[in-house]
C-alpha cells in the first residue's frame, strides 16, 4: 500500500497537497488532478489511497464525466446537537403551528420530539437526530437525497448478539404540500438509510378533507416500504399517529458511509463512532 511506511503528518501534508488543487466550487476530473500530482513525483496508488481517505470522510465527493471526477463537500449548516434518549429534554409548550406553517417552522419542534418521545416509543437505546434540509448549495448526489431530519440509532435485544444500527430519514412536509410525491421522495433517501418516514403535518380540522389524498398515500407507502406518520400537532407526540410501518432493509455500506460523509455534521459521525468502539 503506498501509505505503509508514511507518518500521520505526511498523511496530513499529502491530503492537503490534493485539495490545493481542487477548485472550491466546480469538480475537477480524477484525470486531470491525477496528471498534476504525478508530475511533482506522486505515483498514481498515493493518489488513489489518498484521494479515497479524503472521500470515506466527507471532505470530497465522486461526481461523473470521463474517468469520474471529484468536488469538496462544503460543511453542513448548523444543526441540532446529538442527544441521548432518556436524557431529561425541556418539554416546550405545544407550537399549535398554524395549518399555513411552513416546512421549516416543523423541523424544530419535529426534531424535539423524535428524539424525545418518539424514541422512548420506539425502545431505542441511543439516538442521535438533527436537521439536514439547511444545507444551502450543499452538494447531496442528485434529487431526493436530502433528507429533512435524520436520525442515527442503535438497540440491543436480550437474546440477539450486539448493538443493532440504524440510520432513519425523515422527508417533512406542511398542510399545504402534501401529495404523493412524498413518497417518492422519502424513498430517495431510503437508498442509503434503514428506515424511512413520511411526515406530515395534518391538524385536526384539516384532516377530513384530506382523508382521500391519504389513502393514496398510505397505499404507495405501503407498496416501496416507506413509513408513513400524521402529526396534527407537530410539538405533541400524542397527535401523532403511524398510518404505514417503515419496513428495515439493509442499504448497501458504500451508500450509507458516503451519506454519512456527506449529509450529517462532524459530531453526528463522531457519536456514531463512539457507539462501536
Amino acid at each position: 500500500m503506498a501509505l505503509e511506511g508514511l507518518t500521520q503528518e505526511n498523511i496530513d501534508q499529502y491530503e492537503a497537497a490534493l485539495i490545493s488543487e481542487i477548485p472550491d466550487v466546480d469538480a475537477i476530473g480524477n484525470f486531470t488532478l491525477r496528471t498534476r500530482l504525478v508530475a511533482t513525483g506522486w505515483t498514481e496508488e498515493l493518489y488513489w489511497e489518498i484521494r479515497n481517505r479524503l472521500i470515506e470522510r466527507g471532505v470530497l465527493t465522486t461526481g461523473k464525466g470521463k474517468g469520474g471526477s471529484v468536488r469538496r463537500v462544503p460543511p453542513p449548516q448548523a444543526a441540532i446537537a446529538p442527544a441521548d434518549v432518556g436524557a431529561e429534554t425541556p418539554q416546550d409548550e405545544p407550537a399549535n403551528l398554524p395549518v399555513g406553517a411552513s416546512e421549516k417552522d416543523l423541523y424544530a419542534p419535529m426534531v424535539e420530539v423524535i428524539k424525545s418521545r418518539w424514541a422512548q416509543d420506539y425502545r431505542l437505546d441511543s439516538l442521535i437526530a438533527e436537521i439536514t434540509a439547511a444545507q444551502g448549495s450543499r452538494h447531496t448526489r442528485g434529487k431526493w437525497t436530502r433528507p429533512d431530519i435524520t436520525v442515527a440509532s442503535f438497540k440491543t435485544y436480550p437474546y440477539v448478539p450486539g448493538r443493532h444500527f440504524d440510520l432513519i430519514t425523515f422527508e417533512i412536509k406542511p398542510t399545504n404540500a402534501i401529495d404523493i410525491t412524498v413518497i417518492y421522495e422519502a424513498l430517495g433517501h431510503r437508498r442509503a438509510s434503514t428506515r424511512a418516514y413520511a411526515l406530515l403535518h395534518i391538524p385536526e380540522s384539516e384532516r377530513p378533507g384530506l382523508e382521500t389524498m391519504l389513502e393514496e398515500i398510505s397505499l404507495e407507502a405501503k407498496r416501496f416500504g416507506i413509513g408513513l406518520v400524521v402529526a396534527a400537532d407537530p410539538s405533541d407526540y400524542d397527535t401523532w399517529e403511524e398510518l404505514v410501518e417503515a419496513v428495515r432493509h439493509e442499504p448497501d455500506p458504500e451508500r450509507l458511509n458516503d451519506f454519512l460523509a456527506q449529509q450529517v455534521s462532524q459530531g453526528f459521525r463522531e457519536q456514531i463512532i463512539k457507539w462501536f468502539k
